[in-house]
């Protein structure tokens, strides 16, 4: 059974790439282009693990995550951005199976981390 990966980013670019990326090591992928818009689709195809770009437009990965914790419904997710942001990087290690990418990420770091932590 392929792990079901929600790529969840406002610039399309990124998520052909990570979906292409993933597909190639055997996961299954799904796009939202926001917090938003993931919150409502995710209902048809449950997350195994999500990769989530910090800045989104209304609520932001660090939101999403929060409120999917709130739920019990926290999956191993990696949060990309191209901005650093230490306050935000501080609250990561209160969430359990999270890990930050600087873009440009290295794509073998993605893959590694997501067999790592994926359990379907």
């Amino acid at each position: 059974m392929k792990a079901k990966v929600w790529v969840v980013d406002d610039d399309v670019a990124v998520q052909q790439s990570v979906s292409v990326l993933l597909g190639a090591f055997g996961f299954e992928t799904y796009c939202a282009a926001s917090a938003e818009q993931f919150l409502h689709d995710e209902a048809e195809q449950t997350a195994d693990a999500m990769v989530v770009d910090l800045r989104l437009p209304g609520k932001s990965g660090i939101d999403l995550l929060k409120q999917l914790t709130k739920e019990g419904r926290a999956v191993p997710t990696v949060l990309i951005s191209g901005h650093r942001d230490d306050d935000v990087l501080a609250q990561l290690e209160s969430f359990h199976a999270v890990c930050f990418l600087m873009k440009p990420f290295n794509p073998k770091s993605l893959i590694d981390w997501l067999s790592e932590h994926c359990v379907c």
